[in-house]
């Protein structure tokens, strides 16, 4: 995820300074992460430690780590999106507040991906009562409209060409 406080860069310097103190074998050591973010310290170290404690004050934090730490393997989650991709857009929220289109004078997003992302979101509830399949599904659509967002990683401004 295009994250402006991802710890990406910074894994090759964590591994070898928390190896260097604690040793190589982290088999029995837990982790805590606590500015998760996007989860991407957790998921590095995720089959290297015996438990990771993962905190962030933000909902979509929590989404991405359980989906990225806890969940399990979704079968046929092809058909899952597909099913979902086929969906008619809406105009939600999501349009309403944050695409050229709807007049809030916000073009983050283009109005048939905000449109897009409405439908999905909304769809994706109903598939709540399985949690490993609603966090899957939930955090790929974070992930996927971080992909089309007309943001360079930050939704406090916009590319305005």
């Amino acid at each position: 995820m295009n994250y402006i406080g991802s710890k990406a860069k910074l894994i090759p310097f964590l591994k070898e300074t928390i190896k260097g103190v604690v040793g190589e074998d982290l088999s029995q050591k837990s982790l805590c992460d606590l500015f998760a973010g996007s989860g991407v310290v957790g998921r590095a170290f995720k089959d290297e430690v015996d438990f990771i404690i993962s905190n962030d004050i933000e909902y979509y934090s929590y989404v991405l780590n359980y989906n990225g730490l806890l969940g399990k393997t979704i079968h046929h989650s092809c058909d899952y999106i597909q099913t979902l991709n086929e969906l008619k857009p809406l105009e939600g929220l999501i349009y309403q507040h944050y695409c050229e289109g709807s007049g809030c004078g916000r073009v983050y997003f283009s109005d048939l991906n905000g449109q897009k992302i409405d439908a999905l979101r909304q769809a994706i509830e109903l598939y709540k009562e399985d949690k490993n399949l609603y966090y899957f599904l939930l955090a790929s659509l974070l992930e996927s409209a971080d992909k089309v967002a007309n943001t360079a990683s930050v939704y406090s401004s916009f590319l305005k060409t």
